[in-house]
């Protein structure tokens, strides 16, 4: 990896988190590779009222809870970790496929590292690449199937590490009226507050799911602007629209960075800024061998939307800005540029739903709000500003 690591982190995933985190650096760490204990889904208020799908829901014997402050937050919880028969049989998958089979998705072939001589309808056992033992299921192709055609589903899981509902299996999730999404994520959402009857843009709108909600909270009307770098991305998101009914949405392939100079025209009442980031706060974690050069080259991308949105929102607008990780470098000294260079002012935020303000470090941390891996349940920060 072109480093020495520790156990699953790097050491500079691992001088990160100390920054942050202090003496609570290596108890994060390790609650990063775990599941989250309750998964959340956001209701599709455009369709169907939360009480309504709760209800509808409870009503076949799903076990779901809504959250006190975000309405439209469904949580179903999260069961485990259970033990797993080991067969003789292994396959091995990748980072982000093991990711996946720990929070109960299946395994797809693109995602099989080593299938050796398997056959279809072999008792399997799922292992990450550290050997780790993950899940086990019945095979649904062939190692040749596997190899040449390198898609389709390869293996049912039928024991699991962890339990929870199979989202894009209920027939709400096939009806639109919910979507999967992280609370931090629909606390994003609700900070930029948008109105009925405005104009907003999503400088990131890739996959869909704050774009949707944002459509959702201004009840389908006035207009959002959605933008993403390429093709696949944005097919991505107009197939989640679609889906959810979003009827007041515009989507154009663009690199954000650059719309005040290519549709100089483009005025926003609010704006929000969801950048790559190194999403270093997700869960679970198989491995992060992320090093500090990379984290260092996000945070200086990330600051290059902000100085974009600052010239396309409208004086008095607000610009929300948010990212899955916990880098102070991504987080709070990306603000405090911002503030000092653009003429923005970082504002107080609600609903406060983080555990944590940001680090007191920095001047504008205690109007930004965190979200801590070991509380709730993944690593996430959240600034609001006002030009």
């Amino acid at each position: 990896m072109g480093q020495a690591t520790s156990g699953r982190f790097s050491q500079d995933v691992r001088k990160i988190a100390v920054e942050v985190f202090g003496s609570e650096a290596e108890e994060t760490l390790q609650a990063l590779t775990f599941p989250v204990s309750e998964y959340f889904v956001r209701c599709n208020t455009n369709k169907i009222s939360p009480d309504e799908l709760k209800h509808r829901l409870k009503d076949r014997g799903v076990l779901v809870n809504q959250h006190p402050m975000i309405e439209e937050a469904l949580g179903f919880p999260v069961e485990g970790p259970f033990d797993v028969p080991a067969y003789s049989r292994n396959i091995v998958v990748d980072k982000r496929t093991a990711e996946s089979v720990l929070q109960g998705a299946n395994v797809y072939a693109p995602g099989i590292i080593d299938c050796n001589s398997m056959r279809e309808g072999d008792e399997v056992s799922v292992r990450s690449e550290f050997g780790e033992l993950l899940a086990s299921g019945k095979t649904l192709m062939n190692a040749t199937e596997v190899l040449t055609f390198k898609k389709g589903l390869a293996v049912h899981i039928d024991k699991r590490r962890f339990n929870t509902i199979q989202i894009r299996e209920l027939p709400e999730f096939q009806a639109g009226l919910l979507y999967p999404q992280s609370l931090a994520a629909m606390t994003t959402s609700r900070i930029l507050d948008p109105k009925p009857g405005e104009t907003v843009v999503d400088m990131n709108c890739a996959p869909g799911g704050k774009l949707s909600h944002l459509s959702q909270l201004m009840d389908n009307s006035g207009r959002i602007y959605g933008f993403d770098r390429n093709q696949e991305k944005i097919s991505q998101t107009r197939k989640v629209i679609s889906q959810l009914g979003c009827i007041n949405v515009t989507l154009s392939i663009h690199d954000s960075r650059y719309l005040h100079e290519d549709i100089p025209s483009l005025e926003a009442d609010k704006v929000l800024i969801d950048p790559p980031c190194s999403a270093l706060g997700l869960r679970p974690k198989i491995y992060d061998f992320s090093e500090t050069k990379r984290v260092k080259s996000l945070s200086s991308y990330q600051s290059q939307f902000i100085s974009t949105a600052s010239r396309i929102v409208k004086p008095g607008g607000t610009i929300v800005y948010s990212v899955c990780t916990f880098s102070s470098e991504e987080c709070e000294q990306v603000v405090e540029q911002a503030a000092k260079d653009l003429n923005l002012k970082v504002i107080e935020q609600k609903p406060i739903v983080g555990a944590r303000s940001g680090l007191t470090n920095f001047t504008s941390g205690r109007f930004c709000q965190r979200f801590d891996p070991r509380i709730d349940e993944i690593g996430y920060f959240i600034a609001k500003f006002q030009r």
